[in-house]
């Protein structure tokens, strides 16, 4: 009879040892992640300040790191760094969420890398809307709201130029304040999953035109769209993934990081925020249904966003699994704009994960970074 080598022993033992520690690790974070939630108490946790209050519309300003502290008496002082570069950047999040999803947990934000890069990073919070919100439109967001946010980010840093980034509706806001105004002191844009062909978004497209002439008698019994509901829509629009995503958060239960980047885009997915009634109407009728962004004919009071005023240079991403902002609908973005310097990428993730998921950092943020340096 032959016995196995010492070496071999030493193998299982080594194999059977990593068995029963990811077995115990994959018990440990799924109770903390049943229980406490692994990522909730860090998700928009970065530090801020606020330049402006106004109702329910705040803009924050990221705080730097101090990179010195001295001793006064019984006091600490501390000393922010200053901004390396002098054009700051105004982050705009879509409607119907919040803007945590640039920054869901210290080692995985938006927001802090583009602070860490040398940027005055500040960005928009539109609020929650409730009843009071209902007869708000898109007019409100483009022709007051961004305009506002702009104008606070330009005193609080004293800067006479600003870029704009925005995530779906983020990006269109900035487009739009662009087409609207011809705003000069936008130096850039850099949009991140924002369709400009409706026309080309599948099957949302389909569902808007039929559902249009029944949506105006829901809307005027319902009032704002609920969350639920458009946290509901996003997780029926990822198909098989709403399932096997679960296969894969137990299959990686051992892995911290894993589960904690599981639990914030989970946490952030189904906490989606009313959707103010009339922005919805006009959304649905004029920009989804009508494709009036496209055709230039959309109208905001007494003046048209024409795209081709958006002479600034812009950078475009999508996502090529992404099956709400196709990337059919979002390629039109660099025949709409009138800039002469643009550029458009496809990256690898689907609607979220093009602007929050694992790779987000690699593809999206980094290039940013590196993109708006070389424009400045």
């Amino acid at each position: 009879m032959r016995f196995p080598s010492t070496r071999s022993l030493r193998r299982w033992r080594r194999f059977a040892q990593s068995v029963v520690d990811r077995a115990v690790l994959s018990i440990v974070n799924g109770l903390v992640y049943v229980i406490d939630g692994a990522a909730k108490p860090q998700i928009g946790s970065v530090p801020r300040e606020a330049v402006l209050q106004r109702g329910k519309l705040v803009v924050w300003r990221v705080r730097r790191p101090a990179d010195e502290v001295f001793e006064l008496g019984h006091d600490e002082f501390r000393i922010p760094k200053a901004p390396q570069f002098a054009v700051p950047i105004l982050v705009i999040p879509p409607l119907m969420v919040r803007p945590f999803v640039y920054d869901l947990r210290p080692d995985h934000s938006m927001l802090r890398t583009l602070r860490n890069a040398g940027f005055d990073v500040f960005y928009v919070d539109f609020g929650v809307p409730d009843k009071t919100d209902e007869e708000l439109r898109l007019d409100d967001y483009v022709v007051d709201f961004i305009p506002a946010s702009i104008q606070a980010v330009l005193d609080a840093s004293g800067a006479k130029e600003l870029s704009l980034v925005g995530y779906c509706m983020g990006g269109i806001f900035a487009l739009l304040h662009v087409a609207t105004f011809g705003d000069t002191r936008v130096r850039n844009i850099v949009t991140i999953a924002a369709p400009v062909d409706f026309e080309k978004m599948g099957i949302l497209t389909v569902a808007a035109r039929l559902g249009a002439p029944f949506v105006d008698a829901l809307l005027n019994r319902m009032g704002n769209v609920p969350g639920l509901l458009s946290s509901t829509s996003f997780k029926l629009m990822s198909g098989t993934r709403a399932v096997t995503k679960w296969a894969g958060l137990l299959a990686n239960l051992y892995d911290e990081e894993y589960v904690r980047g599981f639990d914030s885009i989970a946490t952030w997915l189904g906490n989606m925020i009313p959707y103010p009634r009339e922005a919805f109407r006009q959304m649905l009728h004029d920009v989804v249904a009508g494709n009036k962004m496209l055709k230039n004919e959309l109208t905001f009071g007494d003046r048209q966003a024409d795209m081709k005023r958006v002479m600034c240079p812009l950078l475009a991403f999508t996502g090529r699994t992404d099956n709400i902002a196709t990337p059919a609908s979002t390629a039109g973005i660099l025949e709409l704009v009138g800039s002469t310097d643009k550029s458009y990428r496809e990256v690898v993730g689907g609607h979220i994960g093009v602007v929050a998921g694992s790779t987000a950092p690699k593809a999206v943020w980094q290039p940013t970074v590196e993109w708006l340096k070389a424009h400045l």
